[in-house]
């Protein structure tokens, strides 16, 4: 019967090799992000002396990225293709963190094959390395990692793993509910935790050594969160209802609104009489990862990717209500679709709905597994 949920190798490898084409087609195409930012950072790099270029504060990111940018630029090879492609090889491997995960319930290696299928032809995911020459596959391989040693019990690793993805770029937070539910349950030591703020710390010692100020290094994410003052943009979120000339004041209480939440709620279910399971687990993952960024305001189109890859976890682990992992998946869709010319055609109003419906089945799903998953444990290594 579980077996019969397995598609054949031989589909799974079609799949593979449908995406991978789709990628390579997608490899000469030039978007604004590329002529706007990410093409102008490489030459900025090589007119400046490659590592040398770090002392100056030319890119709105982490320091972290650009050195992948540098050694780019070093290689002499195309660096639209060479952006993409490193992009595109953290897909697989979140792809298999992905795989891992439901492993560990199924105990069947078909489970990783559908992952690598399925992750990579995701419509967020696909256009966004490889369409977008955008980074989000790494930052979310390193966030889905850490969710992956966590179930396994290692929590060090799996805190390293967090600090990595943070260090990459500040969209970690949408797992985070997760972690946190883990610290107040014990399964991650408080201190554990410093390691994030270490990891970040050791990951701009290369930039400031090259002559940045320490103080631009630690205030990076300060300053991105006031380099775009939108409540948001393309994305479907809470705050399309929001005229953004309120947002110095809406921003400010939707953060609030968010932690306070994220709070209350992991307090109440750090209690004792409610015993995580692993699927419940994966709910939990994949509940945080969608509520989020409904929440949070300043969300681009892309900020649901990590719920977008912990939809397809939620359904290979699951095995059931595929629907909302496929509605996920089409808000994100829906999103990148209206960052371009048929932006003004395409109102938010339905796809707000949409995933609203989604939210709130997801969570009941989630609550019901708090009364039907009655073990604390982790599901056995793969």
């Amino acid at each position: 019967m579980i077996r019969s949920f397995f598609v054949s190798k031989f589909w799974l490898f079609c799949l593979m090799g449908v995406s991978v084409v789709v990628k390579l087609a997608l490899f000469p195409v030039v978007t604004g992000d590329y002529i706007y930012f990410l093409g102008p950072w490489v030459e900025f790099i090589k007119e400046h002396g490659y590592f040398a270029a770090l002392e100056h504060d030319f890119y709105n990111y982490t320091p972290t990225y650009i050195y992948i940018l540098v050694l780019i630029a070093k290689t002499g090879l195309n660096p639209l293709f060479c952006i993409k492609a490193v992009s595109i090889l953290f897909e697989y491997l979140l792809a298999y963190f992905i795989g891992r995960i439901a492993c560990m319930k199924w105990h069947d290696k078909r489970v990783m094959w559908m992952a690598l299928a399925i992750v990579p032809l995701l419509p967020s995911v696909l256009l966004n390395s490889a369409y977008l020459s955008q980074c989000d596959a790494i930052y979310a391989a390193f966030a889905v990692g850490g969710i992956y040693y966590a179930l396994r019990e290692k929590p060090w690793v799996a805190v390293l793993f967090l600090g990595v993805s943070f260090a990459l770029k500040m969209q970690a937070v949408m797992v985070l509910p997760f972690f946190f539910v883990m610290l107040l349950r014990r399964k991650i030591k408080w201190y554990a935790f410093l390691l994030v703020p270490a990891v970040y710390f050791i990951s701009i010692i290369p930039a400031w050594a090259a002559g940045r100020p320490l103080v631009d290094l630690l205030t990076v994410y300060f300053q991105q969160a006031g380099h775009y003052k939108e409540l948001t943009l393309n994305f479907p979120n809470l705050y399309i209802w929001f005229d953004n000339a309120a947002y110095d004041t809406i921003a400010p209480i939707g953060i609030g609104i968010t932690c306070l939440l994220t709070l209350t709620t992991g307090l109440i279910l750090s209690r004792n009489r409610y015993q995580f399971g692993f699927d419940t687990w994966v709910r939990l993952a994949f509940v945080g990862a969608i509520i989020v960024p409904f929440l949070l305001p300043g969300m681009h189109e892309r900020y649901m990717y990590v719920g977008d890859v912990l939809g397809v976890l939620y359904f290979l682990v699951i095995r059931k209500n595929v629907l909302l992992s496929l509605g996920i998946a089409a808000i994100s869709a829906y999103s990148y679709i209206r960052c371009s010319r048929f932006n003004e055609m395409l109102p938010q109003e339905p796809a707000f709905f949409l995933y609203l419906l989604i939210i709130a089945l997801v969570v009941a799903d989630f609550v019901q597994s708090l009364k039907t998953d009655k073990r604390d444990v982790t599901c056995d290594r793969f």
